[in-house]
């Protein structure tokens, strides 16, 4: 032990000024370690220039906040040229600080909503997932970010930035243009540059959400998404919790046509698409808008059911006969059934209990009870319904199941830099105590 000691002080180990500087150098290191460690890794990767690839098609998903997110449409390159066009140019500041310039074409984000059919009034927050994060999305915006505040291209930004002060003179938001929030499918980005460019697109980033500024001094640069695939738009107000139609059992001749009407509750809802479909489209087919048309001989069921929770109704078309009665299946007294709307299992028991004749009742009685027992029935189920209905009934609105593709949305990333600064914090404390305790054994020594 005096022999390490003796080649410390040899070394100048113990030279208070050369401890001190260790000391200082190593909480520096510390600091740095932890402010690196607590980065958000999309911030990183957006500084680094982490690369994506760029997708073929645009996925715009809806639903609620826990829940899960149902898929309104798909688009494509083609689907994007069918919709009305915008070429825009955009100024951003990255993190060096620079002026930066896109020349951008696209669709209007709030065009490409409304052609999904979500109101863009409903929206409280959208989630843009990109190809170059696996898992979660890389940014989430609010609807009055990207809608309800109005934003800027700032042509004279780039020639009048101050790169020593790092900021934008007043002058530079003269000539400033009110621009849209779009997604862009080709683009050209270029840094350093005064003036837009509009004649080399560029396609690697596709599809790129793209929006102004709302001041000359805004560092928004890393906002900017690329590579997006998808899309999640989160809904406020109620999700349906019900679903009825005009009408349940339709007799029709061929060639006939009929418009079905489907009510969605509350009325307060705010997601009420609904989706149309026919048990067999060779009996009779539906389109988007619930008008049937009777194509040939049989029974088809049509059925209509929310985008959002998949709750349904339905309507029979040219049924059998007797299945317009009340909505049961009833017991002939040859034993068949009558076919019609399902009922439930206490409904069947007392069918059976009501229609089944005794050995020594002659045909008289049977036809008296016979008739007896449809009244009997009809009542039973109406007392049936009625307290189900006091009950508060099914609630289906509160089961969810999620589509094939569905994604829930990703929860909150919490922050870690509370964690690691008390780590931090410790490591400093006791290094600082050992590094005390060490320098009063100097002087004693």
């Amino acid at each position: 032990m005096k022999s390490l000691i003796f080649v410390c002080k040899k070394l100048g180990f113990f030279n208070l000024s050369y401890i001190r500087k260790f000391f200082a150098a190593f909480m520096a290191v510390t600091l740095l370690v932890a402010l690196l460690w607590s980065a958000d890794i999309n911030e990183v990767r957006a500084v680094c220039g982490s690369t994506g690839l760029p997708s073929d098609t645009l996925t715009i998903k809806v639903g609620y906040f826990g829940g899960p997110y149902y898929t309104k449409k798909v688009y494509t390159i083609t689907d994007f040229d069918k919709l009305p066009q915008v070429q825009q140019a955009y100024t951003y500041i990255d993190n060096l600080p620079a002026i930066c310039v896109d020349s951008a074409e696209g669709v209007k984000l709030s065009d490409l909503l409304e052609d999904a059919g979500i109101d863009i009034n409903s929206i409280q927050k959208l989630y843009f997932y990109s190809t170059d994060i696996e898992n979660g999305w890389y940014q989430c915006l609010d609807k009055t970010y990207l809608f309800d505040t109005p934003r800027y291209y700032y042509p004279n930004l780039p020639s009048k930035w101050n790169y020593d002060t790092q900021s934008a003179p007043p002058e530079a938001i003269a000539g400033a243009v009110q621009v849209d929030t779009i997604m862009a499918y080709k683009d050209n980005w270029q840094r350093y540059a005064d003036t837009p460019d509009f004649s080399n697109f560029d396609t690697s980033t596709r599809f790129r959400l793209l929006f102004g500024q709302v001041g000359t001094n805004e560092h928004n640069a890393s906002m900017s998404a690329k590579w997006v695939h998808s899309i999640e738009v989160m809904l406020g107000g109620m999700p349906p919790s019900n679903i009825s139609l005009d009408q349940n059992n339709i007799n029709l001749k061929v060639g006939s046509t009929l418009q079905l009407t489907a009510t969605v509750a509350p009325d307060d809802a705010t997601e009420k698409s609904v989706n149309w479909s026919s048990s067999d489209t060779d009996v009779a087919t539906v389109d988007k808008n619930g008008v049937v048309s009777v194509v040939g001989d049989g029974t088809a069921t049509i059925t209509v059911s929310t985008v959002v929770g998949d709750i349904a109704a339905t309507c029979i078309i040219n049924g059998p006969k007797n299945s317009s009665k009340a909505g049961i299946t009833t017991a002939g007294t040859d034993g068949s059934k009558k076919d019609a709307q399902e009922v439930s299992g206490e409904q069947l028991k007392l069918i059976e209990k009501i229609d089944s004749p005794k050995k020594d009742d002659n045909s008289s009685s049977k036809e008296e009870k016979k008739d007896l027992s449809e009244s009997k029935l009809l009542t039973a189920v109406n007392s049936t319904k009625i307290s189900s209905d006091k009950q508060g009934g099914i609630q289906p609105w509160r089961i969810y199941e999620m589509s094939a593709d569905a994604v829930p949305l990703q929860k909150q990333k919490e922050s870690k830099i509370p964690s690691i600064c008390i780590a931090a914090i410790f490591i400093m404390l006791f290094t600082a105590g050992a590094v005390k305790k060490y320098l009063i054994y100097l002087r004693e020594n």
